[in-house]
């Protein structure tokens, strides 16, 4: 269990708010003891369109499951008005049957009850007897509202019928209530009783659209077994329609009912209250027991996902990609030295060692120069031979030259994981500390920047390589407004063609604008840029690598109504980025791609 104590702050498990553990907060409670979770993970991910599951793999994931602490599992087995059941729906039974696990196989069949008026596809005794060969133990009729006071007796018959033929084959019984939340309650509380009375030794009620909100689960919950004559066990099935299925689960345990759940959240439409979000909340923010070995849970949410070919969500809570990744400047930089010894966690409340998850960061859009401070920590620690650490000059050209590679990503996900970002890193430092040999600068000089009088500046200024790269940014930065055109007529127009060196690099930055620009689209840019230069007086430039046809044109609509003063500051800025990244890759050998 992870929180015995109901303690707000446990070191190396959790923190959380102490307001969970207030005494104002825990008066409100009535959770069952012991909870009562039942799984539906197996039947849910069979439900879900598209999956791949075979005989094998819901072996393993019921292996999974069990070694994870389940213990009841829910299926279903359905005639759907047909002479007989579904083949997959008794295929599943049977595939979980052989396997001759500590699992409690609770089985709905649509067969065994009617609404008193309709008769069901098979007489009772046979589908029972089928579902028996099949291995079930545990059967699970389904009572579903009666058209008619005189239907609501005649199924209350057949109930008596049913319970009378599964006690003389030594079957437990649950009883099934669908659409609790907008069925008639006092009918709903009738045939709830009237199965407790018979022997039922579970109800499980069902909001099955979604109808619920937690703060009206909680009331039907308690109104429901307030009101049952025996003191029946009860569990509650809710569907995340309106992303509210964990909510409404942990609703319905805070007033006595067990959740019913699924790994992943696994189901047909919006999905299923997902088992890792209800255990965990219930564990660390309510300090239940739920019975489960919580450092399995990411281990089977991927086995789920491998099995079904349905993958877990990017953003989903606990067990997604981005539970434990770290980009934020500050999460990322904090993760690079903590790891996974952090505490308090890094922005969670949970340490992700307690489902079997770690923490991990990446080099994303957003950067902080704390974040190259403590790369070179985690370049050292792998290995890379680096020397002293970075000065202020260093790390200002690394962390621009590593967003710069990410910027020059196209496609999904747009960062540099761990490894990625430690090799380039170590890469970079290496080269930008390498001693320029003979005419190598003044070389990289000629062909990145584009005018004498900045050549002469770095020229008379830098020393090394990273001298070299700040100084042609920062003398960029400073350049007059009056001499704009001279600066910008060194940059060829967007996507026009030349030769050189220069159009080498403007090629390979222009590929993404290029390759999705279209006959129209290239002639709308070229008209902007010829209109911008028309009414501004320079050249319109812009730094490209990365960019689509879609977001120059998008940036050239809103310069090309510029002011002077600001298309001065824009100019200037995007000729820094481009020469700085021209300039790095020159100096570092990597050259044009």
């Amino acid at each position: 269990m992870l929180n015995p104590d109901r303690q707000a702050v446990v070191v190396g498990s959790h923190a959380v708010s102490p307001l969970d553990f207030d005494p104002g907060v825990l008066a409100e409670f009535n959770f069952p003891s012991p909870l009562g979770l039942i799984d539906s993970t197996i039947r849910k991910t069979y439900f879900t369109a598209g999956q791949t599951v075979g005989r094998a793999g819901f072996q393993r994931i019921a292996g999974a499951l069990v070694e994870l602490g389940i213990r009841d599992e829910c299926l279903n087995v359905n005639w759907s008005g047909s002479a007989h059941p579904a083949p997959q729906d008794l295929d599943l039974l049977e595939t979980l049957t052989e396997c001759d696990l500590p699992l409690r196989l609770n089985v709905y069949a649509d067969a065994l009850l009617g609404d008193g008026r309709t008769p069901t596809p098979v007489p009772m005794r046979e589908a029972v007897d089928t579902l028996v060969q099949a291995g079930a133990r545990i059967l699970a009729p389904g009572i579903v509202p009666a058209p008619d006071a005189d239907a609501e007796m005649r199924q209350r018959d057949l109930l008596a019928e049913y319970f009378e033929y599964a006690r003389a084959l030594g079957l437990e019984t649950t009883i099934t209530l669908a659409n609790v939340g907008r069925r008639d309650f006092a009918q709903l509380l009738r045939a709830a009783d009237h199965a407790a009375t018979l022997g039922a030794t579970r109800i499980d009620l069902m909001d099955s659209t979604s109808s619920l909100s937690p703060e009206a689960m909680k009331v039907l919950v308690r109104r429901f077994r307030a009101r049952l004559s025996a003191p029946i066990p009860v569990t509650v099935h809710v569907h995340d329609e309106f992303g509210l299925a964990t909510a409404c689960a942990v609703a319905a345990a805070t007033a006595g009912a067990g959740p019913d759940v699924a790994i992943n959240g696994m189901s047909y439409r919006a999905g299923f209250a997902p088992l890792e979000e209800v255990v965990l909340a219930l564990e660390t923010l309510y300090g239940i027991d739920t019975g489960l070995r919580l450092d399995l849970i990411q281990p089977i949410a991927e086995l789920v996902a491998r099995e079904s070919g349905v993958r877990i969500p990017e953003l989903k809570p606990l067990t997604g990609r981005y539970a434990y990744l770290k980009h934020m400047p500050g999460d990322a930089a904090r993760a690079m030295v903590e790891g996974q010894d952090s505490f308090p966690p890094i922005s969670h409340g949970l340490v992700p060692a307690k489902l079997g998850q770690r923490i991990t960061w990446v080099w994303g859009a957003l950067s902080s120069d704390a974040m190259v401070r403590n790369l070179h920590r985690v370049a050292l620690a792998a290995g890379h031979d680096l020397g002293t650490a970075p000065d202020r000059a260093e790390i200002a050209v690394l962390r621009r030259a590593l967003d710069a590679r990410v910027a020059a990503i196209t496609g999904y996900p747009r960062w540099l994981d761990e490894q990625e970002a430690t090799a380039l890193y170590a890469t970079l430092l290496a080269a930008l500390r390498r001693p320029p040999a003979d005419g190598e600068l003044a070389a990289a000089l000629e062909t990145a920047l584009p005018h004498p009088d900045l050549i002469a500046a770095v020229r008379a200024e830098a020393r090394d390589r990273v001298g070299a790269v700040q100084t042609a940014r920062t003398t960029i930065l400073d350049w007059p407004a009056a001499d704009l055109p001279g600066l910008t007529a060194y940059f060829r127009p967007l996507g026009v063609d030349a030769a050189g060196p220069r159009a080498a690099f403007s090629r390979e930055e222009e590929a993404g604008l290029m390759r999705d620009a279209g006959t129209d689209r290239h002639a709308l840019i070229v008209a902007l840029t010829e209109r911008y230069e028309q009414r501004l007086g320079h050249r319109y430039v812009a730094a490209t690598t990365g960019s689509t046809a879609a977001d120059i044109l998008a940036r050239l609509e809103r310069r090309v109504t510029d002011s002077p003063e600001r298309a001065h500051r824009s100019t200037v800025r995007e000729c820094a980025r481009i020469v700085e990244q021209r300039l790095l890759r020159l100096l570092t050998g990597e050259g044009v791609r």
